[in-house]
Parts: C-alpha cells; structure tokens; sequence
C-alpha cells in the first residue's frame, strides 16, 4: 500500500510539473499515466480481477488524450485518468488478495481435518494394540501364544505407524496454522485494499471542475463540512492537497472562493453559513502554500443552485464551495 501511495504521488507530481512548463512535459505526464495503464494491462497477475474498473480508466484515459484547450482542465483529465488507474489496480489486488484468502481458508481446514484423521487413526491402532494384549489372557494358550506373536509383530508395525500418523498429524496441524497466518496477512490486505479504493473514489467525486465563462471552477462536495458547521472536518484538509495541485499549474492567475448551500432554513443564516465555509477553505488553501494575494473569498448563500433543492440529492450538490481559478 505504501508503494501504491508513493506512485500516486509520483504521478500528481509529474502532472503538476507538466503543466506548468512546455507542450512536451504535458506530454510526457499524459505518457506516464499511460504507461501505468499498459502495465496494470500486462500484469497477468492482476489484469482479469477487475475488468469493469480497467475499463472505466481506459476511458478516462482517452478523455485525456483527447483534451484541447484550458492547460489546467487537462491536467484534471490526466489526473483523474491516473486516478481511475489506481482505483481498477487496488480493485484488484483486493480481488487477488480475497481469491487467496478462500483458497487459504479451504486448505486451513483441508488441513485441520487431516489432523483429525491423522489422530483417529492413531487411536484405532493403540486400541487395536489393547485388544491384543487382552487376547493373551485367555483360556486358549495356545491360540493367546500364536496371537501373542501376531501382536508383537502388530504392535511393532503399528507403534511405528502411529509414531509415523503422529508426526503427520503434528505436520498438518502446523501446516494448517500457517496457512491460518497467510490467511489472516490477506485478510488484512483486503481491508487495506478496500479502503484505499474508497478513499480513490471520494477523490473522484468530491473534486470535479468545469469551465464557465469566469473561469475553471474546482467544485467541492459537502463533505467537507458537518451538517451546519463552518469549520472543515477531520481528513478535509488533506482533500484540498488535490486542490492546491491543480491551482498550482498556473500560479499567475486570481482565485475566488464561493461558498453555498441549500435552501433549508433562514436565507440569512445560509448566507452567513455559506461566508464562514469559504473562509475556512481560504485559509486551508492558504496553509497549503496558495500565495494569499491570489485568493478571496465570499459567501453566496443559496443563490446559485447547481440542482433542485426539491429533493435531497439536489440539496447535497448545492453545499458545495466553489474554487474559481480567474480568466481575469
């Protein structure tokens, strides 16, 4: 997971470098992100365990290349591209890893009931060994002395079988704790996986952007804020990390930072609500190296709906906070 986060970070980085140089940088970002594709494709390993998610970064690849225009929104395509890259790899290393954990789960128990028969055999061998020594007890000496005999050679033969069967019953049952630990590691693996591919999708659905005549707007879902707060949540300032990247690529140009919300409630509170929320994200931006004289912030309240507030869905996509990269 530490190598998946590395490489994401490689990449943004190279992203970012391309678009603030030449045609040729953006280029060879664009190139980078298609060589990760084409090894994800080529990994046999890996490549048949989430055909759907490949699919999905196939074709945000080829939005990218097919890009023209705003340099920034090009570099969002890319990153989005890379994005969709790493989403379909960590689908399937989770994949992988819980194909691994069922088949090590199936041998752990292949194993343990090995065990089991492994020791019922032993038993029947020493209680067969019993019976005999029983045998030389009884009124018929002589058939006791020739079943004696047998015994002898039987118990020889079984001591040394159950000496065997112990040993493989040892075997397997350290055979099936093992297999336990590899299936606790994958286990653990695929819980790692999952959470980073939801970590990878709120990314891509809380950073979205379009371009308006103002300019690109970076739009920021809800999620930045608790219910009726104005201050970023828990894990809010590292969303805006994406953010800064993107606003880095052209460091020349102003930024506004509009906050708006919902119509339930007090138009004024809102607008209050919606002033206090773009502040927060000014000075987030701000703390995360956006030069201040570049930035502003204002409130606009319930204004300016993106969607109905007639039904929760529109509701949530009107929260938002709109960061603005000026034309002017």
């Amino acid at each position: 997971m530490k190598l998946l986060r590395n490489r994401v970070s490689l990449v943004m980085l190279m992203v970012v470098l391309s678009a603030c140089t030449a045609t040729p940088k953006k280029d060879l970002a664009l190139e980078r992100v298609r060589d990760e594709l084409n090894n994800l494709k080529s990994n046999t390993e890996l490549a048949g365990y989430a055909p759907l998610a490949l699919g999905e970064a196939e074709r945000a690849l080829r939005n990218a290349e097919l890009a023209t225009g705003d340099d920034l929104y090009r570099s969002y395509l890319v990153y989005m591209a890379d994005r969709r890259i790493q989403i379909a790899r960590t689908m399937a290393e989770r994949e992988q890893h819980e194909q691994i954990l069922d088949e090590l789960e199936s041998d752990h128990s292949a194993m343990l009931i090995k065990a089991s028969q492994l020791e019922a055999d032993q038993a029947r061998m020493e209680a067969e060994r019993a019976r005999l020594l029983v045998a030389t007890t009884s009124e018929d000496a002589q058939r006791a002395r020739e079943e004696t005999e047998a015994a002898l050679r039987k118990e020889a033969e079984a001591a040394r079988a159950a000496e065997l069967s112990a040993e493989e019953a040892e075997q397997a049952r350290r055979l099936a704790e093992s297999r336990a630990s590899e299936a606790e590691f994958a286990r653990r693996e695929a819980d790692l996986a999952s959470q980073q591919i939801d970590s990878l999708t709120r990314q891509l659905e809380n950073l979205q952007l379009r371009q308006t005549e103002s300019g690109v707007v970076v739009t920021l879902g809800d999620v930045l804020f608790a219910s009726g707060e104005a201050q970023l949540v828990e894990g809010g300032r590292s969303s805006l990390e994406e953010v800064v990247d993107l606003l880095q690529t052209e460091p020349e140009k102003k930024i506004r930072v509009e906050g708006h919300t919902d119509s339930l409630g007090d138009a004024a509170a809102n607008l209050l609500l919606s002033e206090q929320r773009a502040q927060s994200v000014l000075e987030a931006l701000v703390s995360l190296g956006v030069a201040s004289e570049r930035i502003t912030a204002t409130g606009m309240g319930e204004d300016f709906p993106i969607a109905s507030n007639d039904d929760e869905e529109g509701r949530a996509r009107n929260r938002r906070v709109d960061v603005i990269l000026l034309d002017n």
